[in-house]
Order: structure tokens, then C-alpha cells, then sequence
């Protein structure tokens, strides 16, 4: 279950308030997906989910009663379905049976109500208008009629651009795309995308039926394809963002501090830095793998559902329009997700080498504190072992030493100045005199292991293998 599962059912209900048809507020309690007012996706456990019809009643649909306002009468309906993974739903409304100016198509929309802004559909929609003109003297006029037509149900400045037309089940039928913006791939959500189809042969209505279905699963597969190249252009972007960011931490080896611990510190942090990024950078990856397989699953159920719909086809019909899409921007998105990846690819590599070389780096700096700190441990050893080596030779050699106060008190008096006098307290100071034997040959030994300890270090490391 994700966050927005609800959204469309939402959003569904809240149209009642723009069409005046309180059914569309009980939507929600009829779904198999609802138990008392709340949503509830166990109610779809063991059924399958590639065409699961929501009200599962006859009909599976919820139609709605007549309304009449200015002497038009407006009825329809709303069709819930899972399409796998997909919720998706057929709303129509209509004026069946009736003489319709174009001018009056906007009550078909009230206030924008079915535009992506404010249907907000995860992957996005398709308005189709179905109309059957008095009259149409050519092509021309049809695609006059279908521009009028669309003008008036959106009532925009700005309507949006005719992309492509074609025939279908006999009658022409126009496509229309409003881009926000080109220099990045938009979200669904933000395409207006429209076919404005225009009766002219007596079978089309009895063939758009047969094909409902199939047309239900043709566009939901064209959603999923632009929404899945939405997303891996942000993955490519977010990917591209780290991937720039890798210069600078390539920068930051070449100005490490020499002094060895502050080096250390940095190579940490720049190694803690990189294992995320490094990590989010192969995320984003597989993320664009996942993109392109999902572009590459829907672009072949696409196929499977247009040749469905050519299959009842009619010999005069032109289904160029639907073609485009498969032939041209479908394999598109295919070919730029793999440049996409052709870029990026490289960086991953790059990435595990910095880790390699930062992980090389901390290892040997730590390597050299350690032998650092061995040598001073070495060096305190030797100390001890000469002074208490020295001292004990000291204490064989001259087993008699002169009385340390008295000595020290010598030294005063012979370093005697006009202000300086023999201190007091040493005059008063007293100590066992086996004590005081042992701390002059302690300060003889001392001494005798700072000249010496040195020498023996250095010569120890001569002799010993790297």
C-alpha cells in the first residue's frame, strides 16, 4: 500500500461537488478496496489483479442519475479498476442524444475540474471528447471543429498544441499535448493530453466498445512509459549531481594536511562522505535499470494492445497516431536512459577506486602512527632497561657513593652568588642513607641511559628486517 493509494478515489468523489451528482460521493463505499468508509486493500487478496473491476456487481460501474440545468440534460459514469499495480477509472459525462454548442463543451469541465492540476492522477491521464457533428464538409473542417472543441472545454489562453491525428474505427480523431515545460521530461501529472474523436462512420461506437478495454490498457501502458522516463531523469539528475560532486573530493586528496593525525581525520570524513554517496549513487543505478525495464515491459504490452485494437480495425483507418508513440517515443526514452547509463557508469567505478585509495591511505597512515607509537613504547623500554642496567652497575662499581645531600649542598655553596644562599629545607633534609644510595645510582643510571638509549635504538632499527 502506498501513501497516495486513495488519492484518485478522493479526488473522484470531490467532482460531485462540480457536476451535482451526490453518487459520486458513495464511489468509495462501493469499491471491494473500501470497508466501512475506510481503505482497505485486503479486499483484493486472491483476485487478479491485470483487469480487477472494483464494484463487483453488475454493472461495474456506478452510473449516475440524470441532471438537468439550462435544458441540458447530464448523465455518465465512473468505472474503477486495478490495472496490477495500477489504480485507474473510465469517468464519463455526457450529453446523450442532444444538440450541444461547441460554446457549452466548458460545462463538460466546470472550473478545470478534470485537468491534471487538480485531478492530480499519479501517472497521469487522458481526456478524450467523443462528438458527433451535425455536419463536416472535409478534413479541414474536422480539424477546425476538434480545435474549437478543445477551446471551449478548457477555456485556457493557451490550449493546448495539436501533436498528431489519425482514424479510428472510421472517424478522425485529433491529439492534443500542453508541455509545461521542455527542457526536462515533466511529470504526468503536469501533461495535459487530449484526443478530441469526431463520429463519422456508423460502426465506431459499436467498435470503440468492443475496444474499451484494450484502449483502457493502451494508455495506462503510455502513462507508465512517460512516467517511468520522468523518473529516470530525476534518478540521471540526482546521479549527475553526486557524479560532479566527485571532483572535489578528488581535489581534497591532493591537498591533504601533512601532519598525520589531522590527515587521518580528513581521509575519514571524506571516506564517511563517499560511502554515502557511493551508496546512493549505485541506488540511483538500479533505479534507472528499474526505469528502463518498466519502460521496456510496457512498451511491449503497448504492442500487444495496439494490435488488439488493429485487429477490428477498419481498412480506412489510420492508427499513425498511436504508432508514433511505440515507434518513436517510447524507443526514445529507451535510447536515452542507456546514454544515461553510458555516462554514468564510469562514476561507479571511480567511486569504488576513491573508496579503494582512501580505505589504502587510512591504512598505512594508521600503519605509521602504530609504528610511531612502537618506537616510543621501544625507546621508554630501552630507557628503563639502561638506567635500571647502568644503575646496577653503578651500585657493583662504587658501592660506597658520596652522600647525595652533602653533594647537592656542595654544589650550592660552590655556585654560592651575592644572593643566593644554601636553601633552608636542604639544610634540614634527611633521608635513610640506603635510600639515598639507591636514588644516586638511579640518577647515575638516568643519565647514563639518555646518552646511550639513543644509540641503541638507532642501531636495533639497522638490524632489524623491514
Amino acid at each position: 500500500m502506498v501513501a497516495d493509494a486513495t488519492h484518485l478515489w478522493e479526488k473522484l468523489a470531490q467532482l460531485s461537488n462540480y457536476f451535482s451528482i451526490p453518487e459520486l460521493q458513495q464511489l468509495p463505499e462501493k469499491l471491494i478496496c473500501y470497508q466501512n468508509g475506510n481503505y482497505h486493500p485486503d479486499g483484493e487478496l486472491g483476485q487478479r489483479t491485470n483487469y480487477l473491476e472494483l464494484i463487483q456487481y453488475k454493472p461495474a460501474e456506478l452510473r449516475f442519475s440524470p441532471v438537468t440545468q439550462d435544458e441540458l440534460t447530464l448523465s455518465g459514469s465512473a468505472y474503477p479498476l486495478r490495472l496490477h499495480d495500477t489504480y485507474a477509472a473510465d469517468f464519463t459525462v455526457c450529453y446523450q442524444n442532444q444538440a450541444v454548442d461547441v460554446n457549452q463543451l466548458h460545462r463538460l469541465n466546470p472550473e478545470g475540474c478534470l485537468m491534471p492540476s487538480h485531478i492530480q492522477a499519479s501517472i497521469g491521464q487522458t481526456l478524450l471528447l467523443y462528438a458527433e457533428p451535425l455536419k463536416l464538409k472535409n478534413a479541414l473542417a474536422a480539424k477546425m471543429f476538434a480545435d474549437e472543441c478543445v477551446k471551449a472545454l478548457l477555456q485556457v489562453a493557451k490550449p493546448p498544441f495539436l501533436s498528431n491525428q489519425g482514424i479510428l474505427f472510421g472517424s478522425p480523431i485529433f491529439e492534443y499535448e500542453a508541455i509545461p515545460k521542455f527542457d526536462a521530461p515533466p511529470h504526468p501529472n503536469e501533461l495535459t493530453h487530449i484526443l478530441v474523436w469526431l463520429r463519422k462512420h456508423q460502426q465506431t461506437l459499436e467498435l470503440a466498445g468492443k475496444a474499451n478495454r484494450w484502449l483502457i490498457n493502451l494508455f495506462n501502458c503510455r502513462n507508465k512509459i512517460l512516467f517511468a522516463y520522468h523518473q529516470a531523469y530525476q534518478s540521471n539528475d540526482s546521479a549527475r549531481q553526486i557524479y560532479n560532486a566527485l571532483d572535489n573530493k578528488s581535489q581534497q586528496m591532493h591537498q591533504l594536511p601533512k601532519a598525520q593525525e589531522k590527515r587521518l581525520e580528513v581521509l575519514e570524513t571524506v571516506l564517511n562522505n563517499t560511502s554515502d554517496d557511493t551508496f546512493a549513487y549505485a541506488q540511483h543505478l538500479r533505479n534507472l535499470d528499474d526505469h528502463r525495464t518498466t519502460i521496456q515491459t510496457n512498451t511491449t504490452n503497448y504492442a500487444k494492445w495496439l494490435e488488439y485494437i488493429r485487429e477490428i480495425s477498419l481498412p480506412t483507418d489510420d492508427l499513425t497516431f498511436l504508432d508514433d508513440f511505440h515507434n518513436k517515443t517510447s524507443q526514445h526514452h529507451q535510447q536515452q536512459i542507456a546514454i544515461y547509463f553510458d555516462y554514468l557508469k564510469p562514476g561507479h567505478q571511480l567511486f569504488e577506486q576513491l573508496t579503494t585509495t582512501i580505505l589504502g591511505l587510512v591504512h598505512i597512515g594508521e600503519q605509521k602512527q602504530q609504528m610511531i607509537r612502537a618506537r616510543k613504547f621501544e625507546f621508554l623500554i630501552t630507557f628503563i632497561g639502561a638506567a635500571v642496567g647502568t644503575g646496577a652497575i653503578s651500585a657493583t662499581v662504587i658501592p660506597e657513593p658520596p652522600n647525595l645531600v652533602e653533594l647537592v649542598s656542595q654544589f650550592f655553596d660552590i655556585a654560592q652568588l651575592p644572593l643566593f644562599e644554601t636553601p633552608q629545607w636542604l639544610n634540614n633534609f634527611a633521608l635513610p642513607e640506603n635510600l639515598l644510595k639507591v636514588m644516586f645510582h638511579i640518577i647515575i643510571g638516568g643519565m647514563t641511559a639518555l646518552v646511550f638509549t639513543p644509540l641503541i635504538s638507532f642501531i636495533s632499527r639497522l638490524f632489524t628486517p623491514k
